[in-house]
């Protein structure tokens, strides 16, 4: 690993880097979408505007700009005096040619770019920007661009993917007409525990708890009661008295007393009662109840606002019958695009353990980034996990998403690692979270960083004359003459899997992982090897697989070598009886463009994740015909669970949109066991009707019972930052938890559809309004920037009218031109409209933050 001498030094560097940036200035870039489906459905125009405040003239032989971006350069462009080029994945350069004209100090240039697919969103512009300046003798410098200026979208730049696509630009009269039927519930008439327990039953009086309660608890629940008595000094401020017990009879309840304890029941089963005359009890079939039922006596706190200590806190008296629909919810969490902190990671591990989630699917490698070390084979992290300006990647990956010229933590998203000691710590804090992690280690494609890193390792060791050294762990044949392209238009991100040292590869990673969770102390039950998007024709001219091919009967093609790479893995995990986990792919045959179960697979027992469940791409049932066969599912469809797509088609909404938008409610109405009670429109916006259900797979019986659970997924190639991600990310998991906690909703069972609807908008409304009155001020306590919702708004007749999607918030307006703010006025009912005003407002939480704001007319 990179040592802290190493990091002192670069460190150094970047300081050193910093100021002299200073002084060389910058050159200012922005980015305007000017049209999709320009003069082709597949493609748009862009132009780009360069404004030189450095002190360097760009001449037409001394510079390049880099930047990184989700679309590729067309061949075919109308610019002059310039060329460019993606150059692999989604790193890409500009040159002048011959013609360029000079753009000198204090000078601008606009130019247009033609580029693949659309634009609908700011996160589609370029990112990432920064100029090479080239000064002679082989010098080189580098001059930032800065965060990309993304101007405003025009109205006529046709934000849709195709003439295919119907879906509209949200708009603020939309919103109202999705809020219409919202109304507001008394706070007490709402059930005061999330997610919704399975029975509660409300008694008159409150329990008032304060700094004198003891807790009692079971010598078995020890974490838990040191969980309980943290949260409540949290609360007040100071050090309450746990005192152990040994006995399962114990039942010396007071009304100053909260007791923990076990009883017989289901996994994850809880009761909590709460009397004033005899306190607080909880008791769980396991330490995992135990800690959720201490979850649902802290849901009933209300939340602190003013960062006080409390003297004394009501609760109802309430007794609740709880426990878990799925025994898997859980969240992904990717790092590998986008680093993350061992902090940020912990808070979010405290927070979706507070909704009962119970899984941390961690991807912490891909393509873009190795982040967690792996003693032996210190090139992973020295190599793999930094992103900087680069000649050939012996010193660290190339840019992407957005990461920058330079390969340091502090200054992008990029570079950073966790050491052993920190990935130890991680898994400790879970574990007392009764939250498992399913590290995922992506492979035999998304191994771009691993192969780049393999590669010097090789190069290291042949300078040093150790061949066998060399080859021990080498990922790339370097005969191979294929060319590929994956999903992210890498060339060169897939490991060979005939190679031997491919699986010495694969051993001490797997090696590593079980020794860093034994030390920890915490369960490896599954690894997750991804599996999926491997490119198409990958090995096809590899002489290693090529003479693998001939040597044996069971494998036919190249394409099939993805099947013997995951049941060799498969085997070495065994060994460890740790559980094969995988996405769809590792355990699907294809048969021309689709992917159907290979029943061979289903004896390994592998964990399948089943991503692709959009309407319209004909594979929605997939994971039903998998789980039918016999697979162990884990549902975490791209429509309803992929949190990384936009919130909606809001051009200042950011994030990925391949598969649709999904927002709390797309969680929140899933239905697993039924997908077609759940499907109402395609990813385009066309109508979903009875026609397009015939011929699906319905789930048996005996596939219901392989429904494992169901998860949601943050892909960060968006989320470059932590708030970022809390944005993308909140409150959308308060649908997912609360689908895959609470039991069944009625109106999933139901076959008549216009009553379903109503009871299902019934059930929307208490929702929106637990969460707008109870959650959200929670979450701001917790400081979670998440998202506040835009008002809804329309003006009819003269009368301007507003509602918001969760009540609870605050909607505040201005006539005057001024942005609303925490001092504008409060809107309370419709208002005449006089001619030529116009409204502005927004949405603002307890603590003052607020939503963008809206303007009409």
């Amino acid at each position: 690993m990179r040592s802290w001498k190493t990091m002192a030094l670069l460190l150094a560097m970047v300081v050193l880097m910093a100021s002299c940036d200073k002084d060389r200035g910058k050159i200012d870039v922005s980015w305007q979408l000017v049209q999709n489906q320009y003069k082709a459905d597949n493609q748009h125009k862009c132009e780009i505007t360069f404004t030189n405040n450095s002190r360097y003239t760009l001449t037409n032989d001394n510079w390049e700009f880099y930047f990184t971006w989700f679309r590729s350069i067309k061949k075919d462009q109308e610019w002059k005096g310039l060329g460019g080029e993606t150059i692999n994945g989604d790193f890409n350069k500009i040159y002048p040619t011959e013609s360029f004209t000079e753009l000198k100090p204090g000078e601008s240039m606009t130019f247009p770019l033609i580029g693949s697919h659309y634009a609908i969103h700011k996160s589609d512009a370029i990112s990432g920007g920064y100029f090479v300046i080239k000064k002679g003798l082989g010098k080189e410098l580098i001059i930032p661009s800065g965060k990309t200026i993304t101007l405003p979208f025009p109205e006529d730049a046709n934000l849709v993917k195709g003439s295919f696509d119907h879906l509209k630009v949200q708009t603020a009269e939309m919103r109202y007409e999705e809020n219409e039927a919202i109304q507001i519930i008394p706070k007490e008439n709402l059930v005061p525990i999330f997610p919704t327990p399975n029975k509660t039953t409300l008694d008159e009086g409150t329990c008032e708890i304060n700094k004198d309660f003891i807790i009692y608890y079971h010598s078995s629940l020890s974490n838990e009661a040191r969980f309980l008595q943290n949260k409540l000094n949290e609360v007040f401020g100071g050090n309450m008295i746990r005192t152990k017990f040994r006995s399962d009879d114990f039942r010396e309840t007071a009304p100053n007393r909260i007791i923990l304890n076990k009883k017989s029941g289901n996994a994850e089963a809880y009761i909590l009662n709460i009397d004033p005359q005899q306190g607080i009890i909880i008791m769980g079939a396991d330490e995992a109840g135990v800690f959720y039922g201490i979850q649902s006596l802290l849901s009933l706190f209300p939340a602190d606002l003013n960062n006080v200590f409390e003297t004394v806190v009501s609760v109802p008296s309430i007794n609740v019958v709880d426990g878990p629909r799925f025994p898997y919810r859980g969240m992904h969490l990717d790092v590998s695009r986008s680093f993350h902190s061992k902090q940020n990671v912990m808070k979010f591990i405290e927070l979706i353990s507070s909704y009962k989630l119970n899984k941390l699917h961690f991807h912490i490698t891909d393509d873009e980034g190795w982040r967690v070390e792996i003693r032996p084979i210190p090139e992973l992290t020295e190599i793999g996990a930094f992103r900087g300006h680069t000649k050939d990647e012996k010193d660290h990956l190339q840019p992407s998403l957005g990461s920058g010229p330079y390969a340091d933590p502090e200054l992008g998203n990029g570079s950073g690692f966790y050491t052993r000691e920190d990935f130890i710590e991680l898994l400790r804090f879970a574990k007392s979270r009764h939250i498992e992690v399913i590290p995922e280690i992506d492979m035999p494609g998304h191994m771009r960083s691993a192969l780049k890193a393999m590669e010097v390792r090789y190069d290291r060791y042949m300078k040093e004359d150790k061949p066998d050294s060399a080859l021990m762990y080498l990922l790339t044949d370097f005969e191979d003459t294929t060319f590929y392209t994956s999903a992210q238009r890498y060339h060169d991100n897939t490991a060979n899997p005939c190679m031997e040292s491919t699986y010495r590869f694969v051993q001490v990673v797997i090696d590593e992982l079980v020794a860093m969770y034994k030390e920890a102390d915490a369960p490896l039950t599954t690894l997750h090897i991804g599996g999926d998007e491997v490119p198409g024709g990958a090995f096809t001219y590899s002489p290693i697989s090529q003479s693998f091919l001939e040597s044996q009967d069971e494998y036919n093609s190249p394409s099939e070598l993805h099947k013997y790479f995951t049941k060799r893995v498969t085997a070495m995990l065994k060994k460890y009886d740790i559980h094969t986990a995988g996405w769809e792919e590792v355990a699907c045959k294809h048969e021309g463009k689709k992917r159907y179960p290979d029943p061979s697979l289903v004896q390994e027992g592998i964990k399948v994740y089943v991503w692709n469940n959009v309407w319209g791409w004909g594979a929605e049932d997939l994971g039903y015909q998998l789980a039918n066969e016999g697979f162990p599912v884990v549902l975490i469809g791209a429509n309803n669970f992929y949190f990384d797509f936009a919130y909606n088609r809001d051009p200042e909404e950011e994030g990925l949109n391949w598969g649709g938008y999904t927002d709390t409610r797309s969680a929140w109405e899933f239905t697993p066991y039924d997908i077609t009670k759940c499907a109402e429109t395609t990813l385009y916006g066309d109508p979903i009707t009875e026609e397009m259900f015939e011929g699906k797979t319905r789930l048996t019986k005996e596939g219901k019972k392989n429904i494992l659970g169901m998860s949601g997924t943050l892909w960060s190639e968006t989320m470059r930052t932590w708030d970022r991600m809390e944005y993308m990310a909140f409150p959308k998991i308060l649908g997912l938890a609360e689908r895959a906690w609470s039991l069944q909703p009625y109106w999933s069972v139901v076959d008549q559809k216009d009553f379903a609807k109503m009871m299902r908008e019934i059930d929307w409304n208490h929702f929106v309004n637990k969460l707008g009155q109870h959650e959200l001020p929670k979450l701001d306590q917790k400081q979670v920037q998440y998202r506040i919702p835009l008002p809804g708004a329309i003006v009819e007749n003269g009368i301007f009218r507003a509602n918001i999607r969760f009540p609870g918030l605050i909607l505040r307006y201005t006539l005057d031109g001024s942005e609303p703010n925490e001092a504008s006025d409060k809107y309370i009912k419709p208002f005449k409209l006089n001619p030529g005003v116009k409204v502005k407002i927004a949405a603002f939480n307890k603590l003052g933050r607020s939503s963008r704001v809206v303007t009409l007319p």
